[in-house]
């Protein structure tokens, strides 16, 4: 009688903890928002600004010259308004323009082209919801 009830116990905890880490499972995979893109010039680097309603995953992609992409997994953008492209060859800056994208499929993504007039070293900074891209005006 002791070894059932302890049977089922460990059970109910065994079926306990992975519900549990569908849960989270599920919570990671919930689509989140773009709500915001934008650029800035500063005097040492041009910042590329993402906004997201939560921090998301994402991927950088340098493969091709004067190109930087980047893919924001799992995010949808609900405002067409932020899909429009971002002209900033009138700025002093190695960043010529920035063309967001939604890619649709079974988990929708955002890809983010940012052309380059130059190959330049830049760092990339997720704090919180926010994802910057800081390019070297060198």
């Amino acid at each position: 009688m002791m070894a059932r009830f302890l049977g089922a116990a460990l059970l109910c905890t065994l079926t306990l903890t992975g519900a549990q880490s569908a849960v989270a499972q599920s919570m990671e995979d919930e689509v989140k928002d773009m709500s915001w893109i934008g650029f800035q010039q500063f005097k040492e680097v041009s910042r590329v600004l993402v906004r997201t309603t939560e921090p998301v995953k994402y991927k950088v992609d340098t493969s091709k010259p004067n190109l930087v992409t980047l893919i924001l997994e799992n995010v949808n953008v609900p405002l067409k308004n932020n899909t429009r492209q971002l002209d900033t060859r009138f700025f002093d800056s190695p960043v010529r323009y920035i063309q967001p994208k939604v890619i649709e499929g079974p988990s929708p993504s955002v890809r983010i082209d940012i052309y380059l007039r130059r190959q330049v070293p830049f760092k990339e900074v997720q704090n919180d919801n926010v994802l910057s891209l800081d390019f070297q005006r060198q």
